[in-house]
């Protein structure tokens, strides 16, 4: 945390990963992290757009399900 900014937000030290997230953010969205360091997520993994939207990169298929329809058919 940086500093407080007025009575609902405060300013973050954010990665330079993390350079295009504006770096305020009101109090409803902050939470204390009790995570341990093995859970963190490495931001080199993560790839964003220009709206800072997470790009979804396919790694493997596990598993397939081909369902096959009966043909109906109306005369």
């Amino acid at each position: 945390v940086l500093e407080r900014v007025g009575d609902v937000a405060y300013k973050l030290d954010l990665p330079e990963e993390l350079n295009r997230v504006h770096n305020t953010f009101h109090v409803s969205n902050l939470k204390k992290c009790y995570a341990d360091e093995p859970l963190a997520i490495p931001l080199d993994g993560l790839h964003v757009d220009d709206k800072l939207h997470f790009i979804e990169e396919l790694v493997e298929i596990m598993d397939r399900e081909v369902k096959r329809l009966k043909r109906s058919r109306s005369h």
